[in-house]
């Protein structure tokens, strides 16, 4: 009986290293998803910085056109500025459409990455999954082996002890001359 709880406890361990390596994969992979996260969030702060020096030099630009336009106020002071102005307004546009294209390329690249961290994860998933049954396999066939080997021994143990009261039963009877 001692010998079955000794191989239990035994069978029980080896399952762990499954279970470790099933956490250690889906560790790496959660430390995948926060790097491609970070990247993305990196991304997406450099396009905004980018619109926002692009958004203060046309308005710088267009602070300048005022002063001048002041100036020149009479005469053609007034087209002056108003082509100014209009030049302005172009640049902010621009620059307007330029952060809409880079904020679009940045959510596109960021599907890209999720998608892909979402393919690594399943396909590291499934790996994880074939390695625990691979291993559920192997302990099987291990505890089907153990059992026969048990068997064997026990029926080898029983014959001995046969043979071993026989033979002490036959001495003694010798011994003391019964029949």
């Amino acid at each position: 009986m001692t010998e079955d709880n000794t191989l239990n406890d035994d069978l029980n361990n080896t399952s762990l290293p499954k279970q470790d390596s099933f956490t250690e994969s889906t560790n790496s992979v959660n430390d995948s998803s926060n790097d491609i996260k970070e990247n993305a969030t990196e991304a997406l702060n450099s396009a905004k910085e980018k619109a926002n020096e692009l958004a203060s030099e046309a308005k710088e630009i267009l602070g300048n056109v005022k002063d001048k336009a002041t100036e020149f106020i009479e005469g053609d002071g007034k087209e002056m500025f108003n082509t100014a102005k209009d030049k302005a307004s172009e640049l902010a546009s621009e620059a307007g459409e330029k952060l809409n294209d880079f904020a679009a390329d940045a959510k596109e690249k960021t599907a890209e990455l999720s998608e892909d961290f979402k393919e690594t994860y399943n396909e590291a998933k499934e790996k994880a999954s074939e390695l625990a049954n691979e291993a559920g396999d192997k302990l099987g066939e291990f505890a089907d082996k153990a059992e026969d080997k048990l068997e064997d021994l026990a029926e080898d143990a029983k014959e001995t002890y046969i043979e071993a009261k026989e033979k002490t039963k036959g001495f003694f009877q010798k011994l003391f001359g019964k029949k």
